[in-house]
């Protein structure tokens, strides 16, 4: 084999190490609690009221959670997005 192959090789591989590695240590699972938070701050931002008025109960399927917050429900999935909303106003 050509020794500028093993070379790129080499480097690629060193690299690919490297991104793992990285990636590895910044990754964090989701925290229930921060993505209710969240959900109800977003909630609390557009339609008003308090972020104790929100509660969560365990979803179905691709639902993760579901959040209750003043008669509307927000469906989110394992990624922490919101994937339904329904409700009085929706």
């Amino acid at each position: 084999m050509p020794r500028q192959v093993l070379i790129t090789t080499a480097t690629l591989v060193a690299l690919a190490a490297a991104l793992g590695f990285w990636a590895g240590r910044n990754w964090q699972p989701l925290d229930e609690t921060a993505v209710i938070t969240g959900v109800a701050r977003a909630h609390v931002a557009q339609h008003g009221g308090a972020v104790s008025d929100c509660f969560a109960v365990p979803g179905a399927g691709e639902v993760w959670i579901e959040v209750h917050c003043a008669g509307r429900i927000y469906d989110v999935d394992r990624g922490g997005d919101v994937i339904a909303s329904r409700g009085p106003d929706a």
